[in-house]
């Protein structure tokens, strides 16, 4: 076998009682899990297949299994079980089914599951469900289910907030009405499979000494990643020996939306009493300036376990921060530096919408591939990019009845739901305001307003998309229209001039409305028709890049109020995040910031003072320099 450092050997030779393991990033916890494995079952004389092994995803699984096979699979050619935590759940489930002859169908058609909470949605809302909306709630769903939230809970933990807790208590009901629908057509879903198997478990007791007795030692990876009823299935499994060994970093906990639940390894030496604990803190991947970053930056959490980390390698690039006027220049200035790096290259972000931009800038400019992980394909047919379309098709054919019917109570006409059916009751060639003009019972300053609005429209007609957008915005009303709706929507002032920041960057190059509704669709095949095998360079939510690591990292929208969020509630787990995107890279990792967003003031995040106060090095560009002079 490989060498191991002191500390990964002590971990290794762990054989029975529960144990945790405290890894922090790049300090080799696959590697300490596989020759666990081989040291359990060479040394110890466990059957392999008696040794479990869990993973909070299914890529993971793939991944530990792969690495065994390609390490050690010719000397040890052992064949141990590695599999997700629901997968294990619904092995459990689907005997119990077998043995019982009950018929229950699992829903994993994602199409399907949308189309059930769209009805029940409609059902409640009176409105279609769109795809943001439906993460949302998926989270939300995902949450209840891990925490075993009640509704009680859910109406305490959003105390006097009561728009919010009218929103949350409106979820937790839809959560039921799908759960109901469930159950009616003998139907389950992965957060299901959790659930039914405790209940199988508690209920027979035939079945869970079957499975303690198949898997009488338990490995868990990422264990800061699992949920509480995830926990709870575990501990009943591993129960009465408590051959549970978790590997896991507190500081990587970043699934709480999720219902994943890191107080559980701060609590474990509680529940376990005869605990062993042991700590990796060697990391072999980044340069040593960016582990002191990091290891400065997550000191500032008050919730975690204490822990030292050293880098294995010598100090070369400290992290540096580079301000920009705007995003455009960022774009540029990323777009240039990517032909400067060899090796792997990620562009790393909070939000998906922070990738938009981004696509169109390297889709014109970089000629080496790149690859988007999760992409935002959704993005661009988000409601708001479709108001703003609709906004500049009526300016180009006054008669689509389509666009007018879309943004007709999002301007700054007055124009009523009565007019708006007047209007669409017409048979006319007229356009859709001649003919509100038109109508026979508005007053007089009624016909003033709506001919400013015609003439408004006119005006957008000629402009260049970036400067429709603009006017848009301002001229048409539909900024003010989103200000008084954003709290509705789910959004805040920041997010909206992100959004539509990043809109403006895509149109900026162009110079028709044709253009620019073309390129929207371009975009939309080049992220159907990627291919990752080829790629040099990786975009990715930070959420997404968990586990990964890039020669080169740039992370940007690094913004107030939108990373870390406005929610107190939120900051520990929100630098966790920042925490993690800081450690993917190894040689070099870039702050990207502009200091105007969609015209207006763009306050830097808290998270880059934190890096400033680790000796960051600095930069800002061209037209930066000039404007903080002119100051």
């Amino acid at each position: 076998m490989s060498m191991l450092t002191a500390h990964q050997l002590a971990a290794s030779r762990h054989f029975e009682g529960p144990a945790l393991t405290l890894a922090i990033p790049g300090s080799g916890k696959t590697t300490l899990l596989l020759h666990r494995l081989i040291y359990l079952a060479d040394e110890c004389d466990i059957p392999p297949e008696q040794i479990l092994t869990l993973t909070f995803s299914k890529a993971s699984a793939g991944d530990m299994r792969r690495r065994y096979d390609s390490l050690f699979a010719d000397k040890y050619p052992y064949r141990f079980p590695f599999m997700t935590i629901h997968r294990f759940a619904y092995d459990i489930l689907k005997q119990y089914l077998n043995g019982t002859g009950q018929k229950m169908q699992l829903l994993e058609d994602s199409r399907k599951k949308f189309a059930i909470i769209a009805e029940l949605y409609r059902n409640r809302h009176q409105e279609p469900l769109t795809e943001d909306v439906y993460e949302t709630l998926l989270n939300a769903f995902g949450r209840y289910y891990n925490l075993k939230l009640s509704e009680s809970d859910v109406q305490a933990e959003n105390g006097d907030q009561k728009n919010v807790k009218k929103t949350a208590l409106d979820t937790y009901a839809l959560f039921k009405a799908y759960h109901r629908y469930k159950k009616q057509h003998q139907l389950f879903d992965f957060d299901d499979m959790l659930l039914y198997a405790i209940k199988i478990l508690d209920q027979n007791p035939k079945a869970l000494a079957f499975f303690r007795n198949r898997f009488p030692f338990i490995q868990v990876d990422e264990a800061q990643d699992t949920s509480k009823l995830q926990f709870e299935l575990i501990e009943k499994i591993a129960a009465p020996r408590h051959n549970l060994f978790l590997v896991a970093d507190d500081d990587q906990s970043i699934y709480g939306f999720r219902g994943a639940y890191p107080q559980y390894l701060l609590d474990f030496p509680k529940r376990f009493k005869s605990a062993s604990a042991y700590y990796l803190e060697d990391n072999f991947r980044s340069d040593a300036y960016i582990v002191d970053t990091a290891a400065g930056v997550i000191a500032e959490n008050k919730v975690r376990y204490e822990k030292a980390m050293h880098a294995a390698r010598p100090a070369v690039n400290p992290p540096a921060i580079h301000l920009f006027d705007d995003i455009i220049e960022r774009n540029t200035f990323i777009a240039d530096q990517l032909h400067t790096y060899s090796g792997s290259k990620a562009i790393l972000y909070r939000n998906r919408i922070s990738a938009l931009s981004l696509i169109a800038a390297l889709s014109d400019t970089v000629t080496d591939s790149f690859y988007i992980k999760d992409p935002p394909i959704q993005e661009l047919s988000h409601w708001m990019i479709e108001d703003i379309k609709a906004f500049m098709t009526l300016a180009m054919i006054p008669q689509d009845l389509e666009a007018f019917k879309r943004i007709a109570f999002r301007t700054n006409g007055y124009i009523s739901r009565e007019m708006v059916n007047s209007v669409l009751n017409q048979i006319s060639m007229r356009g859709a305001l001649d003919r509100l003009i038109e109508l026979p019972y508005l007053e007089d300053y009624q016909t003033r307003t709506l001919e400013g609005l015609k003439s408004r429209f006119e005006m957008l007609s000629r402009l260049r998309p970036y400067d429709a957008i603009h006017f848009i915005e301002t001229d048409l009303g539909y900024l003010d229209y989103l200000r008084q709706n954003g709290e509705r929507f789910g959004y805040t002032m920041q997010a909206i001039r992100t959004r539509l920041d990043a809109y403006k960057a895509i149109a900026k190059p162009l110079t028709s409305t044709v253009a620019f509704f073309s390129k929207l669709e371009a975009l939309k095949e080049t992220l159907v028709n990627l291919n990752q095998a080829d790629a040099e360079t990786t975009l990715s939510t930070i959420h997404g890049a968990k586990g990964l690591e890039f020669d080169t990292v740039f992370i940007i929208d690094i913004n107030a109020h939108i990373f870390p969020s406005d929610d107190p509630g939120l900051l520990e787990e929100e630098r966790r995040l920042f925490y993690v995107a800081l450690t993917r890279a190894k040689d070099a990792v870039h702050l990207c910031h502009a200091d105007f967003v969609n015209g207006g003031y763009n306050e830097a995040s808290i998270f880059i003072d934190s890096v400033r106060r680790q000796d960051a090095s600095e930069t800002v560009s061209d037209s930066a320099e000039i404007k903080t002079a002119s100051r």
